[in-house]
């Protein structure tokens, strides 16, 4: 069944980071990056939930990290068009380059685990259910693409599971991300870090 905007408020939501992702493209696969990843982020936050702010959050997961040269898309649009609710989980799910740089020294990983444990439980299921749809992708990604996103999405997963205390929802995603990591594993035979 085709994924669909179950609301106006997430119709818009929809048309906005179309609009917003307009001549983005895919890696690895070349299509269209609204189609090929936001839009199916969507459709796996839906399985778990009907909350229309997490909803239209999921389609817009991307528009201000990705989006940042266009002038109507920002905070305060978001705020103005969704509602703060909306404009502050996307806020959450927005990467900080300058942060990662300065504070992590450059490593995303260690940038989005400590993100993540942190992160408000409505944010946290889209951010797991980003995850997910990148793993998921993973298994058309190039080989150095592929190792480095898997032992960097074990690594999380393991001090996610450590220090947070994950919601049903959350571990039902939980759960997900690791059986598409033991397929990994076992597909192309990729040892954890911890076990090489």
């Amino acid at each position: 069944m085709p994924n669909r905007p179950l609301t106006e408020k997430e119709k818009l939501a929809w048309d906005f980071a179309k609009k917003a992702h307009r001549g983005q493209v895919r890696k690895f696969i070349n299509k269209p990056y609204f189609g090929a990843h936001v839009v199916k982020v969507n459709g796996i936050v839906k399985q778990y939930t009907t909350d229309e702010d997490i909803l239209c959050a999921s389609l817009l997961h991307d528009v201000l990290e990705d989006c940042y040269d266009d002038p109507e898309v920002g905070y305060n649009e978001l705020k103005d068009i969704f509602g703060k609710s909306v404009a502050d989980l996307v806020s959450e799910l927005t990467s900080d380059g300058d942060e990662i740089d300065d504070e992590y020294e450059g490593n995303k990983g260690d940038y989005l685990t400590n993100k993540m444990i942190n992160m408000s439980n409505g944010a946290l299921i889209i951010k797991l259910s980003d995850r997910l749809q990148n793993i998921s992708d993973a298994f058309t990604a190039s080989e150095r693409f592929r190792n480095k996103y898997f032992q960097e999405t074990i690594k999380i997963m393991d001090e996610l599971e450590k220090n947070r205390r994950l919601n049903r929802i959350q571990g039902l995603i939980a759960s997900q991300i690791k059986m598409k990591l033991a397929n990994i594993s076992s597909i192309f035979k990729i040892k954890r870090f911890d076990q090489i």
